[in-house]
């Protein structure tokens, strides 16, 4: 189960969401993406679309699920995503830089992150399943946004999916 929150009530007073995209994919809370209009691939008018490679990640704008769990069918909290089709409230984290975020570790692909590492978008270009994870890079020159990982946390610890380690990352805006 992939859990995503902003650290502090004014971030969440504060950030600018999209109730409109829908999903090219299936997406959960926490994934990273670029909302295209008119989506010529799916033919929705705003579309969540995961970044096409390394270049689009860096240039683009971050955008991120954070839905509310409103399916009355689930009953385990761990087996929520949004469909392709179904809507996503999508959060723009480009205008949130200097925010504290909280993600479990089973949105990020990459192992052995520590603290003071930093974490960029996944793209369709990367060897994975789930091209709207995040990554560690060496080096984030280039990337309009990226998170900084400030603190290893048992955030999403309860999931079954989730190795017990979760990280609290700040918003660098570049």
């Amino acid at each position: 189960m992939a859990l995503f929150k902003f650290q502090n009530y004014s971030a969440i007073k504060n950030l600018q969401d999209n109730p409109r995209v829908q999903a090219t994919q299936e997406t959960v809370n926490g994934n990273a993406f670029s909302v295209v209009d008119n989506d010529a691939t799916s033919g929705f008018k705003e579309a969540a679309v995961p970044f096409a490679n390394a270049a689009a990640a860096k240039a683009g704008e971050v955008w991120v699920m954070m839905n509310i769990v409103d399916k009355p069918e689930i009953h385990n909290y761990a087996d929520y995503s949004v469909f392709e089709g179904e809507y996503i409230r999508a959060v723009n984290l480009s205008k949130m830089g200097g925010e504290i975020v909280e993600l479990s570790g089973n949105l990020v692909i990459s192992t052995g992150v520590k603290k003071g590492d930093k974490l960029v978008p996944c793209n369709a270009d990367d060897d994975t399943s789930t091209p709207m994870s995040w990554k560690k890079s060496v080096s984030v020159d280039g990337y309009k946004l990226y998170l900084e990982v400030t603190d290893l946390t048992t955030f999403g610890l309860f999931t079954i999916d989730n190795a017990g380690v979760g990280y609290e990352a700040k918003i660098k805006i570049a």
